[in-house]
């Protein structure tokens, strides 16, 4: 590893979260990984049997990791051995991230997110990989509790839509 020394005089980092890592220091090995479901639902519906990751491709397919073959030549002269930082104002580390103050020689991370929109058919304007349709749970013979959900809004042509059925006059 080179042999700098590196001085930071005030950290701050707000928050870190999802497999990341604040290191103060050398490492050897950096390794993080972060598998994520990000469901967006036109209804708050929860079936209860959601999440397995092992149900999408993006979460089983290997990731290449190519070789390097060439032979790369470097040279280094480090005229001053110190790399001198006044502040650091971070607000968020994520989904497998560093912030590493000193050297790390081998590192890897990886970070797998299925992003899946669920809204009504009536309002879709295709079905798709991520356009599904959403489906009551009494539709799937899944039992649900006993207060209903209901929407209300428009649909993206400005057109109001409900699923409330509206009173009926007597």
């Amino acid at each position: 590893m080179l042999q700098r020394t590196s001085v930071v005089d005030l950290i701050k980092v707000s928050t870190v979260s999802f497999s990341s890592i604040v290191e103060i220091g050398d490492a050897t090995y950096f390794q993080a990984i972060s598998r994520a479901l990000a469901v967006q639902r036109q209804k708050e519906l929860f079936y209860g049997n959601e999440g397995a990751y092992e149900d999408y491709a993006v979460f089983k397919e290997p990731i290449p990791l190519i070789p390097i073959t060439e032979n790369v030549e470097c040279h280094f002269e480090n005229m001053k051995p110190i790399i001198k930082v006044h502040h650091i104002n971070i607000t968020g580390i994520s989904s497998c991230s560093l912030l590493q103050i000193g050297n790390c020689r081998h590192m890897y991370a990886e970070t797998r997110i299925k992003h899946i929109r669920q809204i009504e058919q009536t309002i879709a304007t295709e079905v798709g990989n991520n356009l599904i349709q959403l489906n009551d749970p009494s539709q799937l013979d899944i039992p649900t509790s006993e207060s209903p959900v209901s929407v209300t809004g428009t649909d993206i042509t400005g057109a109001p839509f409900s699923n409330v059925e509206p009173e009926q006059e007597q």
